[in-house]
């Protein structure tokens, strides 16, 4: 039996002997529950801000908004992945319970390793804004350029404490730089109708490269969740479109690394910084000390309940 519950009343659950394997955030697990044990299973689940590529003033046949002026700007993107402290994220959020993220495939046999950078640096950060032209003028805190603020918002799924922790943090991490981060948490559906338009804190992670073809192909724009940032980028395209076409899983892993960054391009970081990728979960559970789940699994984005991957292995103990 499956229950849907909200993280207070699955906890509830667990203390009162109600379940025998509740899916918990980082923040409870150091609170002891009679009868259960902790279970932190590795993961390629990831949490990341999405940046619309182009400027505002389109819109979809839905009329939804398309583009944003401040995330359009390179120099904005860079900063802001050369700036955050993800460690600090890691350690204050979820409490140790995973890892920085530097891209979509962190530590899968298709990422590109150069990916992973030194960020935490503040100072290279704002010598990227000031050699782009982002000053600020009226000494309010908030930089400027061509009249323009950097100044956006950042939207997350309301009820989800991890991604609003996250976009807190963020936000703290980015106003001494002079980039003015504005929250706004909200249902998916309210985020289907913006996220186009506005950075969104997503979590993804697969055990499929094809989710870099659905996330920065240029034909998957606008298609759903997939890039809602409107990136477009042909180098990007032609990599991914030749790992398709591999024949080995070498060669194809190749090109997949070549889309992230070849050296002169790519959608990672030191690309075109696409995304700002901040943390690989690792999945907390609370176990029954009466359950042997057997051997776990790598899990993925939390979508399938991927804790059941085996559960033909799980036995009672007693």
């Amino acid at each position: 039996t499956f229950l849907y519950l909200n993280e207070e009343a699955a906890f509830a659950a667990a203390k009162s002997g109600q379940a025998d394997i509740v899916s918990i955030s980082p923040h409870l697990a150091s609170q002891q529950v009679k009868g259960m044990k902790v279970l932190a299973v590795p993961s390629v689940d990831n949490r990341g801000i999405s940046f619309p590529q182009t400027k505002a003033g389109r819109f979809t046949e839905d009329g939804a908004p398309i583009g944003n002026d401040v995330t359009s700007d390179i120099s904005i993107r860079k900063a802001i992945n050369t700036a955050i402290d993800r460690q600090a994220l890691v350690d204050g959020i979820l409490l140790g319970y995973g890892s920085a993220a530097y891209s979509v495939c962190d530590g899968l046999p298709w990422w590109n390793e150069e990916t992973a950078f030194k960020d935490g640096n503040p100072e290279d950060a704002s010598k990227i804004l000031t050699d782009a032209g982002w000053v600020d003028k009226d000494q309010n805190g908030v930089l400027e350029k061509d009249g323009l603020e950097a100044a956006f918002t950042l939207l997350y799924p309301a009820g989800d404490s991890i991604r609003q922790s996250l976009a807190l943090a963020v936000s703290d991490q980015m106003a001494p730089l002079g980039i003015q981060i504005d929250l706004a948490g909200l249902s998916w559906d309210e985020i289907e109708d913006r996220m186009y338009a506005d950075a969104v804190l997503f979590g993804w992670g697969s055990h499929d490269p094809l989710e870099m073809y659905n996330l920065y192909h240029s034909t998957t724009a606008g298609t759903g969740y997939y890039n809602t940032t409107y990136y477009q980028n042909p180098e990007v395209d032609k990599a991914m479109e030749s790992a398709l076409r591999a024949t080995t899983d070498e060669e194809a892993n190749l090109f997949w690394k070549m889309a992230q960054w070849n050296g002169e391009s790519g959608f990672s970081s030191q690309g075109d910084g696409v995304w700002a990728w901040l943390v690989n979960l690792e999945h907390v559970y609370l176990v029954s000390d009466r359950l042997d789940l057997g051997e776990n699994r790598i899990e993925p984005h939390g979508h399938g309940w991927p804790l059941t991957a085996n559960v033909q292995e799980w036995k009672r103990t007693e």
